[in-house]
């Protein structure tokens, strides 16, 4: 047996290695849920069996079968090892007890076979500690330069009917040449309890390999332009309040929707982030509280707010000036709540063009800050006063109430951690936005936009606010980049700018991005890489990679989904089994499933069906995502064979 290298070294050469993407699976296989293998290193006996495992390197394919005695093994490929091979076994259905193997995602392995060597492991997940069981004769190991045929008795394993085994090749101690490639996941051959052929058949669909363009994800773009080379399925509406009531009590949601092309964006599937904005610094005087209110406030004697120019260009060229209303007059908070609850009545429909609604309102840009604070010659609230928590959490509140029964169709989010955002009257967890995502220093450091959603951070005034970490578990997590043209493009260039961009996608799950997003960039262009990249880490990305079969009183049907995505879906969609014939639904079951808990990993959708009134012939199984307002499918999966209606076939099964 070989001894342990250093583990340094390995993972140098691992960072090092070319990552090798494994290549799609065979769609639509039966398994072979018992076999009659021949362990002679010929392969005819193997033929019909899906692979579990495929990659372009030395060892290409990997397969799996068994009978009631012995679990089989099959290794294909081009220059194999005739000197050096293992084999690795998680027989517990749990990665995190065995060992760690290097190379791979956890993997806690409980067997090694080393050339025709088996060991049991020892140790404790990290220490090389192994302990021979058994030497396989030749009636059980045969190995050449293209082929490697391994038996393994059942009992010896510890496994049975009904048990799972996740199998991993290294072909002789290479970073590369695996199956799986590396950084992927083991994959899982469960031992059917059925016999041969009798009622179970597994199909493995094929995965793509390309970031999808599915609702609630991706990019973000201003909803004024309707011409974006990029695929986008959300637009960015900012809504200043003098847009929004140019006449008292008076809401111009046609104006605002026309402005915004809403109609388009409906007919597209595009749904809308909406701020509502009290002040949008600019190159120009002006006010965007509407003129009523700003009269209504002077006749009352309560002071309207501060006009500013800022002198010090910190707030950018272009964005000096504007009007940053008096938060604390208690007119201005009666009619801003009028305002959010006008907002939510227009758009609470199952339909509604809103998808989420960011909790802006306060501070420059509705950014939850007033900035800069000091003039160049000293002055204090340079640039208008941001209020105290008492103040700033009557805004808060009156989304809060506005909002709190339509989370099925719109969710609410805020920029800043605050006690609200997480504990309020309503039981309300709002998703948070970072609206300068990609920059470092923005992020982490102590007092970084991460940093306080996690520990709680020292506001611009002086407040302490307490963190609200994880909030992405159950909403959604979205945001812009930072720094407009230049810092989006340096957040995408490869090297260091892209590294944080994806390390920051890792901690904060952001599901979208936008207004300041790429979506404006020509197809193809030198950033488009990294952007599909980045765009299919991005919120969720499902991929079907296998479905089960059994036919017995009714077909119980059973579809195995990876979320390769950072997020979960945002909302209770239902997922739904179907059989079709000719292109019709036959039978259709929704499951029990829950989009918002599938967060990165695996994840089950199961349904029974009822086949008793269907004719005998082949029909077409297929899964679908429903959008509950058409009760049509609208979410792709990372899979071939989609259908034109946009569901996705699975296999196909005949009632004799």
């Amino acid at each position: 047996m070989r001894t342990r290298g250093n583990p340094m070294k390995m993972i140098v050469l691992m960072m090092m290695a070319i990552l090798l993407t494994l290549s799609p699976l065979p769609a639509f296989t039966p398994t072979a849920e018992a076999a009659s293998i021949v362990i002679d290193g010929k392969t005819s006996d193997w033929e019909g069996i899906p692979a579990l495992s495929t990659n372009s390197g030395t060892a290409k394919t990997l397969k799996a079968a068994h009978d009631d005695r012995n679990l089989y093994l099959l290794v294909e490929g081009s220059g194999l090892s005739t000197a050096m091979g293992s084999l690795w076994l998680n027989t517990d259905d749990s990665a995190s007890t065995g060992y760690q193997a290097y190379g791979w995602k956890e993997t806690g392995i409980e067997w090694l076979l080393e050339n025709n060597s088996l060991y049991r492991y020892g140790g404790n997940g990290s220490t090389w500690s192994w302990n021979l069981s058994s030497t396989l004769p030749s009636t059980q190991f045969a190995r050449t330069s293209s082929v490697i045929e391994v038996a393994l008795p059942l009992s010896e394993l510890g496994l049975s009917a009904g048990s799972s085994v996740s199998i991993g090749y290294i072909d002789n101690n290479s970073d590369t040449n695996r199956l799986p490639a590396q950084n992927q996941t083991l994959p899982v051959y469960t031992l059917s309890e059925r016999n041969p052929g009798e009622t179970m058949i597994e199909f493995y669909p094929t995965e793509l390999d390309h970031p999808l363009n599915n609702p609630f994800k991706g990019w973000a773009p201003s909803a004024k332009s309707t011409s974006y080379p990029q695929d986008h399925r959300l637009v960015y509406v900012g809504v200043t309040w003098r847009e929004l009531e140019p006449t008292k009590g008076k809401y111009d949601f046609s104006a605002i929707e026309a402005s915004n092309h809403f109609e388009q964006w409906r007919s597209s599937g595009v749904k809308v982030v909406l701020r509502f904005i009290m002040d949008s610094p600019s190159g120009v005087p002006h006010r965007d509280i509407p003129d009523w209110l700003y009269n209504d406030m002077v006749s009352l004697g309560q002071s309207p707010g501060k006009a500013y120019n800022d002198e010090t260009g910190g707030m950018g060229a272009g964005n000096n000036m504007g009007f940053s209303p008096n938060y604390s007059s208690e007119y201005l908070i009666a009619r801003h709540k009028l305002a959010i609850d006008a907002i939510a009545k227009h758009y609470d429909t199952p339909d509604s063009p809103i998808a989420f609604v960011q909790i802006g309102s306060l501070g420059h840009w509705a950014e939850f800050h007033t900035w800069p604070y000091i003039g160049p010659k000293g002055e204090s609230n340079y640039t208008g006063a941001f209020p105290p928590n008492a103040i700033s959490n009557q805004y808060i509140q009156h989304y809060i109430d506005a909002f709190a029964n339509q989370e099925d169709h719109t969710q609410l989010m805020i920029r800043r951690s605050v006690e609200l955002a997480k504990n309020n009257n309503k039981g309300l967890i709002m998703g948070m936005y970072n609206d300068v995502f990609g920059d470092k220093p923005s992020f982490d450091s102590e007092w970084g936009w991460y940093t306080g959603t996690q520990n709680g951070y020292w506001d611009d005034i002086s407040q302490k606010q307490p963190g609200h970490p994880n909030f992405w578990d159950i909403r959604v997590s979205g945001g812009e980049f930072y720094g407009g043209d230049y810092g989006m493009k340096s957040a995408l260039t490869t090297g260091s700018g892209f590294n944080e961009t994806m390390r920051q996608t890792e901690l904060s799950k952001p599901s979208w991005l936008g207004p300041n997003a790429p979506a404006s960039l020509a197809v193809g262009n030198p950033l488009q890489s990294n952007m599909d990249q980045l765009k299919k880490r991005m919120g969720y990305h499902f991929v079907v990679s296998k479905a089960t079969v059994e036919n017995g009183s009714t077909l119980d049907v059973s579809v195995h989904v990876e979320n390769k995505g950072v997020q979960h879906f945002p909302f209770n969609w239902p997922v739904e089994i179907q059989l079709r014939s000719g292109g019709n639904i036959v039978a259709r079951q929704e499951t029990s499933a829950d989009l918002r808990t599938w967060r990165t990993g695996l994840h089950t959708a199961a349904s029974s069906l009822s086949t008793s009134t269907l004719p005998n012939g082949t029909y077409d199984l297929a899964i679908a995502i429903l959008d509950p307002a058409t009760n049509r499918p609208a979410v792709d999966f990372a899979n071939t064979d989609r259908l034109s209606d946009g569901a996705y076939k699975l296999g196909t099964w005949t009632k004799q």
